[in-house]
């Protein structure tokens, strides 16, 4: 007959897999009470922090379990937990001693091929995701992992099937449909369609391009976006009807509504975009006409050409150190003469901006009732009066893009997966152009390039000014 302390662990066990984290961690609390070494304890309590996404505390606790007991699942999610904090060199350490002990323990390979994503390794994210997929053909994380691969490599046929495998299984991918009864949709034409938008605001911007493919096979669409979205969209698709309700917790006019399917926006892709030849690259959003003649009259008052700047972008979970700059190690490019320039900082940058003033001379202007905003209406307006704009790896790539207008993205070596793709262009936007990192970051050669394309002189000196 088990003893209590057995019974408490197999009821905490079946508490994390149902996400009750709660629960669970009380019973492993009295377990650890009585036995501070319980390896079992130990691993379940890491476990649930590792659903809840703290990653240090799980690392630190299998640390310890996997002391007392060297099992593979507790190899497998130490190696969780370290690509949880971006130890990516000790997170492989790890998960090769869990391969050690089963060469076919198919978490710790799909955990391979994500690490291989992260690192920009598509060839070897591939091997590591077929690897799991021989042992579970139905392993959505080997299948999402090798979509991801794919997608770099420019495999879209491959990449979007292994996209849409995140379905339902991924917190960035649920499935709300938006009343009982109404099913996925699965490429039909002539529908009532209801598309939700997802994932960070680029995402929701790159998809909707491809709207005009459903108007194009009949369907009605309705879209919920982002609420700094929706005046933007407005515009720029006229045809479909879209609520800024995505984050919402006022939504009770979907709640009347009837559609005859539903999907995410990223499924769109699936659908329409299989091959390089399917992306038409030209402008598709517009900006508002009367926002653009105010920044237009103001940006006239400044001497230069006018070139946008983001210098960071995403959060410390996508890699943000690899893809932000501050601006004084952007210095070789903003003392370039001739350009003002204009910051599309989403985040205040003020404290940044005046102490780079006040070092280089050198004035980045930032306007908050644009780049702060919440309708990224504003910010569309500015960027649509630039002469160009420089950014890094964020949303205002996108959006700049899907204006048309001439925009440098600064690329890091590892990037992700949608700026790996072979050359220095990328198949959604033709007005873009990828400037990527080697050894080190190519920061005067992206100056001269603005200067020949902008046309700037090198006799024309922009003075630094103030608001």
């Amino acid at each position: 007959m088990p003893s209590k302390k057995e019974l408490d662990l197999e009821i905490a066990n079946h508490l994390v897999k149902e996400g009750k984290v709660d629960d669970a961690l009380r019973l492993c609390s009295e377990v650890l009470n009585e036995d501070p070494n319980s390896a079992a304890a130990l691993y379940l309590t890491a476990w649930a922090f590792l659903k809840g996404e703290r990653f240090g505390i799980a690392y630190n606790l299998l640390k310890r379990s996997v002391e007392l007991n060297p099992r593979q699942e507790t190899w497998n999610n130490l190696g969780m937990a370290a690509i949880g904090m971006h130890r990516l060199n000790e997170a492989e350490e790890f998960l090769r001693k869990s391969l050690k002990k089963d060469p076919e323990a198919v978490a710790s390979l799909g955990n391979m091929a994500l690490i291989s994503v992260y690192n920009s390794d598509p060839e070897r994210a591939i091997y590591y995701a077929d690897q799991a997929i021989k042992v579970d053909p139905n392993y959505s994380v080997a299948w999402e992992n090798k979509g991801y691969a794919s997608l770099m490599r420019g495999d879209f046929e491959t990449g979007w099937t292994g996209y849409e495998s995140m379905l339902g299984q991924s917190k960035y991918r649920p499935l709300k449909p938006p009343h009982e009864g109404c099913p996925y949709w699965l490429g039909e034409k002539d529908l009532s369609l209801y598309v939700r938008g997802e994932q960070g605001l680029g995402d929701e911007i790159s998809f909707a391009s491809i709207l005009p493919d459903l108007l194009r096979d009949g369907h009605k669409v309705t879209m919920e976006c982002d609420g700094k979205l929706e005046g933007l969209f407005k515009r720029s698709f006229p045809q479909i009807e879209f609520k800024g309700t995505r984050d919402s917790k006022d939504r009770e006019w979907l709640l009347k509504r009837q559609f005859d399917a539903h999907c995410l926006v990223g499924s769109l892709a699936f659908h329409y975009r299989r091959k390089y030849g399917d992306f038409p690259g030209q402008p598709y959003l517009v900006a508002d006409p009367e926002r653009r003649l105010q920044w237009r009259a103001l940006l006239d008052t400044l001497p230069g050409k006018k070139v946008g700047i983001a210098w960071t972008g995403g959060m410390k979970s996508t890699f943000q150190a690899r893809r932000s700059f501050s601006l004084e190690g952007l210095l070789p490019l903003l003392k370039t003469p001739g350009i003002t320039w204009v910051s599309l900082q989403y985040k205040d940058p003020t404290e940044e901006i005046e102490a780079f003033e006040e070092s280089h001379g050198i004035k980045v202007h930032h306007w908050k009732r644009a780049a702060e905003s919440q309708d990224y209406d504003d910010q569309a307006a500015l960027v649509a009066e630039l002469d160009a704009v420089v950014t890094v790896t964020t949303a205002v790539c996108h959006l700049a893009g899907g204006l048309g207008k001439k925009t440098y993205i600064l690329v890091p070596s590892k990037p992700l997966w949608f700026f790996l793709l072979k050359g220095n262009t990328l198949p959604w936007y033709k007005s873009v152009e990828l400037i990527r990192q080697t050894d080190e970051w190519p920061l005067e050669r992206l100056a001269h390039k603005l200067k020949d394309e902008l046309g700037i002189q090198d006799s024309q000196a922009v003075p630094a000014l103030c608001n």
